[in-house]
């Protein structure tokens, strides 16, 4: 069978012809001990952690994907009303972005 080079592109642009329809099938039927695999080379995992091969996974969160953490925890804290005013009034004066940083700045003075 002859060798014929084209990029992914080209091979996915155009449509399967019935020769080639016809091939695929007949290649479907073979069982897998009359397919040759003498000239595959072997995929050892001494070639892998070499890096001659990349062992690709599918699916989960890719590395670094997401947030990053900003090392802090959540509470949940319970206020009157005029500890909210004052903190949110402490907030304004000293240009803080949002109440917990107001409360941070509080707690670390």
């Amino acid at each position: 069978m002859p060798t014929i080079k084209m990029s992914l592109a080209e091979v996915m642009a155009r449509p399967i012809t019935a020769a080639e329809r016809a091939q695929l099938a007949a290649l479907a039927r073979l069982p897998d001990s009359a397919i040759d695999f003498s000239d595959q080379e072997e995929i050892t995992p001494a070639k892998i952690a070499a890096g001659h091969y990349v062992v690709t996974r599918r699916g989960g969160a890719r590395v670094g994907a997401g947030r990053p953490s900003l090392g802090k925890q959540r509470k949940m804290v319970r206020l009157s009303p005029k500890a909210i005013r004052r903190i949110e009034a402490f907030a304004r004066k000293e240009k803080l972005p949002h109440f917990s940083a107001a409360i941070e700045a509080l707690a670390l003075r």
